[in-house]
C-alpha cells in the first residue's frame, strides 16, 4: 500500500505529459496550417511582420492578464528585483528566436514543407550533443548508437528529396541550431539559473525581447504592401496571433513541466503529423526514399524514448533505495 501513492503520481505524471504534448501538437500544427494559409499570394504573406504582430499581441495579452490576475505570476516579484539577471538570460532567447524564424522562413523559399519537417527530426541528436556540451546530459555510446539511427533516417530523407537545394538545407540547419539553443536556455531560465520563472512570467518577459530583434527585420523588409494587406485581412491576422499566444504559453508550459529533450521529442511527433497532413491533404511530394528514411527515423525516436524511460525508472529506483535502507535499519529489536 505504501507504493500506491507513488504509482498514482507516476501515472498522473504520464497523463500530464500526454495531455501537454497533445495540446501542443494540435495547437502548433493548427498554427503552421494557418500560417501557410496566410502566406498564400493575395493574403498577408509577410512572415517577419506576422511574427512581430504575434509578439505584440502576446505582450499586450500578458500585461492585461497580469493586471487582472497577478496571482498567476508568482515569480514576478523576484523577476522585478532581478531585472538585470532576467535580461542577461532572456535577451539571448529573443535573438535566437528571431534568427530561428528568419532562417526557417527563408528555407521555405527553397525547399518543400515535408523535406524541412524531415530535417527537424534531427533535433533529437542536436539537442543531445548540445546538452552534453553544457553538462545537462551524460554521454554514452549506447545513446550515440540510438541517435545514429535517427541521423541515418534524416540523411536518407535528405538524399531522397526530389528538388534538393543546398541553400535550403543550410538555412534549415541554422534554424535548428538556434532553436535548440533557445530550448536549452529556456529550460535553464524556467528551472534553474537562479530564476525558476513561472510560465506566464517567462512569456511576459520573453515577448518584448523577441520583439526588439524582430523589429529590426520589420524595418529592413518594410513595404507599403504590408499595411495594405493588413487592412484587408486584419481579422485573420488577429485570430492567427491569438493562436500564436496560446502556443507561446504551451511552449513555456512544456519547458517547465518537461525537459528540453522531451520537448524536442514531442516536436518530432508534431513534425510527423505535419508531414502526413502535407502529403495527404496538400499533396506535397514525398519520394519512396524519404518514406523509408521517415520510418527509420521513427524507429530511432521510439528507441530513444524507450532509453529515456529506462533512465528515468533507474533514477527513481536510486532515489527510493536510501528510504528502503533506512526502513530496514529501524526494525525494532525483539524485547528480552
Amino acid at each position: 500500500m505504501a507504493g500506491q501513492p507513488e504509482n498514482q503520481n507516476e501515472v498522473a505524471s504520464v497523463w500530464q505529459t500526454i495531455l501537454i504534448g497533445t495540446v501542443y501538437i494540435v495547437t502548433s500544427s493548427t498554427l503552421i496550417s494557418f500560417n501557410k494559409f496566410l502566406m498564400q499570394p493575395g493574403r498577408f504573406s509577410h512572415a517577419v511582420h506576422l511574427t512581430a504582430i504575434h509578439m505584440v499581441v502576446t505582450l499586450c495579452l500578458s500585461l492585461a492578464f497580469y493586471k487582472v490576475a497577478p496571482q498567476y505570476y508568482p515569480s514576478m516579484g523576484m523577476a522585478k528585483a532581478n531585472l538585470w539577471l532576467i535580461a542577461k538570460w532572456i535577451a539571448p532567447l529573443g535573438l535566437l528566436f528571431a534568427l530561428a524564424l528568419y532562417c526557417s522562413n527563408q528555407a521555405y523559399k527553397y525547399s518543400s514543407v515535408a523535406f524541412l519537417q524531415f530535417c527537424k527530426q534531427g533535433n533529437v541528436a542536436v539537442m543531445f550533443f548540445m546538452s552534453c556540451a553544457v553538462g545537462s546530459q551524460t554521454f554514452s555510446w549506447h545513446k550515440l548508437s540510438v541517435l545514429i539511427v535517427v541521423i541515418a533516417g534524416c540523411t536518407t530523407c535528405a538524399h531522397g528529396e526530389i528538388h534538393f537545394v543546398m541553400v535550403g538545407l543550410i538555412l534549415q540547419l541554422a534554424s535548428q541550431l538556434t532553436e535548440c539553443s533557445k530550448n536549452l536556455i529556456g529550460e535553464a531560465v524556467m528551472s534553474g539559473a537562479g530564476l525558476k520563472l513561472d510560465v506566464l512570467t517567462f512569456v511576459l518577459f520573453q515577448a518584448p525581447f523577441s520583439l526588439i530583434f524582430l523589429t529590426v527585420g520589420v524595418v529592413a523588409t518594410w513595404t507599403p504592401d504590408v499595411l495594405v494587406d493588413f487592412k484587408r485581412h486584419w481579422h485573420w491576422v488577429m485570430v492567427n496571433a491569438l493562436i500564436a499566444f496560446l502556443l507561446n504559453v504551451l511552449i513555456a508550459v512544456t519547458l517547465k513541466k518537461l525537459s528540453a529533450l522531451s520537448f524536442v521529442i514531442i516536436g518530432v511527433v508534431k513534425d510527423m503529423v505535419i508531414v502526413s497532413c502535407s502529403a495527404l491533404i496538400f499533396g506535397d511530394p514525398v519520394s519512396q526514399t524519404q518514406q523509408v528514411g521517415f520510418m527509420v527515423t521513427i524507429v530511432g525516436v521510439l528507441l530513444w524514448s524507450r532509453l529515456k524511460m529506462q533512465e528515468q525508472a533507474a533514477r527513481m529506483d536510486q532515489e527510493r533505495l536510501p528510504f528502503a535502507k533506512n526502513a530496514k535499519t529501524k526494525v525494532p529489536r525483539p524485547s528480552q
